[in-house]
């Protein structure tokens, strides 16, 4: 029977506890421990442990990131047969290759609130696929008297903005080359809701009146046109 060799070697892994990455130098025989000590963790390590824990459905994701996968999410479905990435948790969860660059030097599961998730995950689009997502798919929608965030976790793509910002625009626009409609969301000159609709000319047409005559009692310093339709909107 042959004699059980002393072996020594650096073991690195994630702390449950304290969510660190941990390195421990640890002389055995067999599987006697003999020594442990606490080493200094090589930065190249840090990559590795937190990768292995990471709960994709828990990440700190940025609304920036969210809106990214929607949107990847929404061409994939117009677009089953193109060679868009798949951001879904299960997805990123079987390739984390994606991630390893940004968990280097990273020690802390903590510290992963400090990683831009949108930088990092439009590094899995091409530099052409990132220009199409922009301009067919725009995080931001283009408006006669500003700009507006487009949400695109809802079940329609909402973009909310105040209505002065909308004068000027006839017609609800349409996104990904008219195929994927968007609703407006016509905010109060305090940021509330005046109304949602996917039908602009319709609302300008049929409930822009009731609208108008509330807010003009409500805020008169602000422009309430009879016809906001073809009205000339001050950018902002």
């Amino acid at each position: 029977m042959l004699a059980a060799r002393v072996t020594e070697a650096v073991e690195t892994g994630l702390d449950p506890v304290s969510g660190s990455v941990l390195a421990r130098r640890r002389r055995r025989l067999g599987a006697l421990v003999l020594e442990d000590r606490t080493e200094p963790v090589d930065p190249g390590d840090t990559a590795t442990a937190p990768r292995a824990a990471v709960d994709f459905s828990a990440l700190p994701w940025s609304d920036a990131a969210r809106q990214l996968r929607a949107r990847l999410a929404l061409f994939r479905a117009l677009e089953p047969n193109a060679d868009w990435p798949d951001l879904s948790d299960a997805a990123l969860a079987a390739d984390r290759g994606w991630l390893v660059p940004h968990l280097f030097g990273r020690s802390r599961l903590a510290e992963l609130e400090k990683i831009d998730f949108a930088a990092a995950l439009k590094s899995c689009l091409s530099r052409e696929q990132a220009a199409r997502l922009d301009r067919d798919l725009p995080a931001h929608l283009e408006l006669p008297g500003g700009r507006a965030a487009v949400d695109y976790t809802q079940p329609v793509p909402l973009a909310e903005a105040r209505a002065q910002a909308c004068y000027g625009l006839a017609e609800t626009p349409l996104l990904a080359g008219g195929r994927i409609g968007l609703r407006l969301a016509l905010l109060s000159p305090a940021g509330r809701p005046l109304a949602i609709t996917a039908d602009l000319a319709g609302f300008w047409r049929s409930g822009w009146a009731e609208v108008r005559r509330e807010m003009r009692g409500r805020y008169p310093k602000h422009h309430w046109p009879d016809d906001p339709a073809t009205a000339v909107a001050r950018r902002r």
